[in-house]
């Protein structure tokens, strides 16, 4: 689920840079051409760092969880 949220949000705000640039072209006086600090740089920026960033945690997380868990079972009672 965690993948399809990325995509999406990824689809998403490249299709809105795509479109903001077109706009820009070719009604250039008349719209601004999107900049550093358009929402969909952020959303963009967001699904291809955050969203990796967070699985590498929660997969370390688990490892961690995991490996506590068996060190646990090892010991003696």
């Amino acid at each position: 689920m965690s993948l399809g949220v990325a995509v999406l949000i990824a689809v998403q705000a490249m299709v809105s840079l795509y479109d903001a640039q077109q706009a820009c072209f070719f009604q250039f006086p008349s719209v601004p051409c999107p900049s550093g600090d358009d929402p969909s740089v952020g959303r963009l920026t967001f699904a291809f760092i955050g969203m990796p960033t967070i699985w590498l945690a929660g997969i370390g997380i688990t490892a961690v969880e995991w490996g506590l868990k068996r060190r646990a079972d090892r010991l003696p009672r």
